[in-house]
């Protein structure tokens, strides 16, 4: 927010901005504002300044310093506790696809492992979709209406500057906006190892079936791949890299289509297990064997790839760290503690039957 073109004294101007955020449980009662530093850098103001509408504040009682430990909120509305309650709810955003009818199976076991966190300290998770068409998500209408928002995948950067310009807690997985803390997987490294292990394998020909276009994710790990195949003297060629979705049927239909089509190859590396099983069944369809024919690797290690004839091979990207890292950077925030700009989570080769 720009303040150099109002004509009161900045530190009202400062004051009116964070009534306003705590009388709306932007900051809800008993948390912390963000330490005086953050909330310098943010109003670009001296600390000197922030600190006449800290006090400012804590006159009026919405504000009581703490020495040592920050600004606590002590201010109570008379707003109903039934009309608060979504204010106690974090949100896990997915952009909205037509060809997926439900969300995919890694997602959901990370928002199991963040439910179990969200209840542990007394909160909700609402779990949803947004599509670039809408013309703006109903948990956005109300900002105060939520205390942090999980930003996951490639979702419109409209809706991201939104949540920014009101101060929604915010952080984004697998995406690269630059104004929100990101948690990203070590996907070019991901798609490397995958694709190295086929080779190791005695693989040459090597099947490469991409994420959803557009998605860091996809880009990245098609780059691990391609990497792969150099380091390892083999060349990149055209015909072996398949687009697909994230789903099962795209990895089917899609090697499928390179068995009718005679294309010859020995190894696939599917950008995510669902693609990897639906390709393993198009092989087992076809009448050749896995992993005598031919060798899959997948990356997610989701439950399926666990219990699936041959078990699935593949990079495990663990759920459970991506929750409680996601969880703690969030609650970090609405707290106003510093955290990373970025963490990548690495990936661990987890050997089974398809290789």
């Amino acid at each position: 927010m720009d303040y150099s073109n109002k004509t009161s004294p900045l530190y009202l101007q400062i004051y009116g901005d964070l009534k306003t955020l705590i009388e709306q449980h932007h900051y809800e009662y008993g948390s912390f504002l963000p330490a005086e530093r953050v909330l310098s850098t943010h109003y670009k103001v001296e600390r000197l300044t922030l600190r006449k509408a800290l006090s400012l504040l804590a006159e009026q009682g919405y504000i009581e310093k703490l020495p040592g430990a920050g600004n606590k909120i002590i201010y109570k509305s008379a707003t109903p506790a039934s009309s608060q309650a979504i204010a106690n709810a974090i949100v896990y955003v997915l952009p909205d696809m037509a060809n997926e009818r439900v969300a995919q199976p890694y997602h959901m076991e990370i928002c199991n492992y963040l439910e179990k966190y969200c209840k542990n300290d007394n909160l909700d998770l609402i779990f949803t979709k947004v599509s670039d068409s809408q013309t703006m998500p109903s948990f956005l209408q109300n900002p105060a209406a939520v205390r942090g928002i999980i930003w996951v995948g490639d979702i419109n950067p409209e809706f991201l500057e939104i949540a920014r310009k009101n101060h929604v807690p915010s952080i984004v997985v697998s995406n690269n906006y630059p104004h929100f803390p990101r948690i990203n997987m070590d996907d070019i490294n991901c798609g490397y190892s995958a694709t190295c292990h086929l080779i190791e394998q005695g693989c040459k020909r090597i099947v490469h079936i991409a994420g959803f276009p557009n998605y860091i994710s996809t880009y990245n790990r098609s780059e691990g791949y391609r990497r792969a195949l150099l380091v390892n003297g083999l060349k990149v060629l055209p015909e072996l890299t398949v687009q697909g979705d994230w789903n099962f049927l795209s990895g089917y239909s899609s090697v499928t289509q390179l068995i009718e089509n005679g294309i010859d190859f020995d190894g696939i590396m599917a950008s995510n297990d669902m693609m990897a099983l639906g390709a393993m069944k198009a092989v087992i369809t076809s009448g050749l064997k896995v992993p005598e024919d031919i060798k899959i690797v997948g990356i997610d290690n989701i439950e399926q790839s666990k219990i699936s004839i041959p078990a699935l091979t593949t990079i495990c990207v663990e759920q459970k760290s991506i929750a409680k890292l996601a969880f703690l950077f969030l609650k970090q925030i609405m707290e106003g503690v510093s955290i990373p700009d970025e963490i990548l989570i690495p990936g661990k080769l987890i050997k089974r039957e398809t290789t």
